[in-house]
């Protein structure tokens, strides 16, 4: 049977079956308004609906979940719980996939790469500012006059890109 002809006999299956449900549902009801006429007779056979509890009925895992937290003294419960923890971690672990050497190698060599190229230019911009401040304290006004026409030309920079664009609105 083709995958096609097994979700055709579901779908008649689930349509026979809500035919059958809206049935049982009309006889009901048709029971009910029989039992309504006839009150004074208290044998009758009709099923009655219960309410909803309101709340989910717990599984058969929940429930033994709650009788093995109750089972035991305090030692005992802490100690499955840390072996439950270990357990729990190993399984963890052996979900992991592991690089090969190879990539291992590569990965490395990456990482220590970035880290010497993003040494140096941290480096670079560490001695620039450490060269500023030794300057400026040799002759402040100098330095404090550059850095403040470097800071007025950036906003002037600035200032003429946002107005050359013009508004996004």
């Amino acid at each position: 049977m083709s995958a096609e002809e097994r979700l055709e006999e579901k779908r008649r299956q689930r349509a026979l079956r809500r035919q059958q449900q809206a049935e049982t549902e009309a006889e009901e009801a048709a029971e009910e308004v029989d039992d309504e006429s006839d009150e004074d007779d208290d044998s009758s056979s009709a099923i009655s609906i219960t309410e909803r509890k309101g709340r989910a009925t717990p599984g058969r895992r929940t429930q033994e979940v709650e009788l093995t937290k109750a089972e035991g003294n305090f030692f005992t419960r802490r100690l499955r719980g840390l072996r439950e923890y270990y357990l729990g971690v190993r399984d963890e672990i052996n979900k992991v996939v592991w690089p090969t050497r190879e990539e291992a190698i590569r990965l490395t060599q990456i990482v220590l790469v970035v880290t010497i190229i993003a040494s140096i230019v941290l480096g670079a911009i560490s001695l620039a500012f450490n060269a500023l401040i030794a300057a400026g304290l040799n002759n402040p006004l100098v330095v404090f006059g550059g850095v403040f026409v470097f800071a007025v030309a950036a906003f002037g920079y600035y200032l003429f890109r946002v107005n050359r664009r013009g508004s996004s609105y």
